[in-house]
């Protein structure tokens, strides 16, 4: 007949075992909701600040303060600085269409640059403007160039060699960003928010309204407008009606980053500020929630471009440009993890006690 002592341990023993295997199945079960997670990637030294980014196929372009730098990213992970193109001013915004890069280079202007061979590119063409070039669109046969100091600047580029400038939006204080569609353009405007105008007559633009905020950034993806502002918001608006912009949701993190870079599509928008890149969710509209963002490493960035999973940042600092993937992955249960641990090392624990107790009892007896 088996004693007292040998069936009370024996139920002990067997308790904590399965105890044991409870929690170590539930703190190794990773929990089923996925999450999105900004992973920086690879980093690229710049000259100076970072200023405009623009992703064209295999190829990056980042203005910065000696004119723009190429970069292979045919491997985001192993980017590869490949060429570049020097500005005495250096250059502030970049457009690519075609083989053709515009650049607003600050006091020099604008300068149009071959670059079918990415890694030499060659100069086609300039025009001086008043002023501090700041940022440029291209459609047609039109530049569209922001200026520091008085506002937009139209430019004939039918013959890239000799670009003539047509017509001007003048106001006393900085245009950023600028986007156009049809005859419509938004131009982004730090201190008014975004100023809408009529461009059909190319030499006399005309201002239909202005939409409110801090406007500094600015981008479109189909009916959708995005403008980023400096008071760390960003806006989303419907342009069907390109004349009366309706606005349909708008986030704020109240951190008091800039909002300088703004570009997404029908359900996701990517934002460069003070403190790194965020992702958020706009396919709910008017809610906007933020998916993820990465402070890593990177300061006051400045804009930002997508190409499939990865992001490329202009770092607003000497410390460069950063690019990164944006993953999904399951995450564990830190619950069970910082409650489950804890409570399995104190049952292993009691089960090696009682385990010595009842042998040493055994020698006993």
């Amino acid at each position: 007949m088996r004693s007292k002592k040998t069936s009370f341990f024996q139920k002990t023993f067997t308790f904590w075992i399965v105890i044991l295997l409870v929690l170590f199945a539930y703190t190794s079960t990773p929990n089923a909701q996925t999450q999105f997670y900004i992973n920086k990637v690879a980093k690229i030294g710049a000259s100076g600040v970072g200023y405009d980014i623009c992703a064209n196929g295999d190829f990056v372009y980042i203005t910065d303060n000696d004119g723009y730098v190429v970069v292979d990213v045919q491997n985001p992970s192993k980017p590869k600085k490949v060429g570049e193109f020097k500005i005495d001013d250096g250059a502030f915004g970049i457009f690519i269409k075609q083989n053709v890069a515009f650049v607003a280079a600050q006091s020099q202007g604008l300068i149009i640059t071959n670059i079918s061979n990415p890694l030499s590119p060659s100069q086609l063409g300039q025009i001086d403007i008043d002023g501090a070039s700041n940022n440029v669109f291209v459609l047609d046969d039109f530049a569209y160039v922001t200026n520091y100091d008085n506002g937009l600047h139209i430019i004939d580029i039918t013959d890239l060699s000799n670009p003539i400038k047509i017509g001007e939006y003048s106001y006393d204080g900085r245009a950023d960003g600028v986007t156009v569609v049809n005859n419509i353009a938004y131009v982004a405007n730090p201190n008014s928010g975004v100023n809408v105008l009529n461009i059909s007559i190319p030499s006399s633009p005309q201002k239909i309204k202005t939409l409110g905020g801090t406007a500094t950034g600015i981008s479109i993806h189909e009916k959708l407008l995005f403008v980023g502002c400096y008071s760390s918001k960003v806006m989303v608006f419907d342009i069907s009606f390109l004349e009366n912009p309706i606005l349909l949701g708008s986030h704020s993190d109240n951190d008091g980053g800039e909002a300088q870079g703004v570009v997404g599509n029908s359900t996701h928008l990517f934002v460069a500020d003070n403190f790194g890149v965020e992702f958020l969710d706009i396919s709910d509209l008017p809610t906007i929630t933020k998916i993820a963002e990465n402070r890593e490493g990177i300061s006051a960035a400045h804009d930002i471009d997508f190409e499939g999973n990865f992001l490329f940042a202009a770092g607003g600092s000497i410390f460069g440009s950063l690019f990164f993937e944006i993953s999904t992955k399951q995450k564990s249960n830190l619950l069970g993890i910082y409650i489950g641990v804890p409570i399995a090392v104190l049952v292993t624990s009691i089960s090696i006690w009682s385990v010595y107790r009842f042998v040493i009892k055994k020698k006993r007896s």
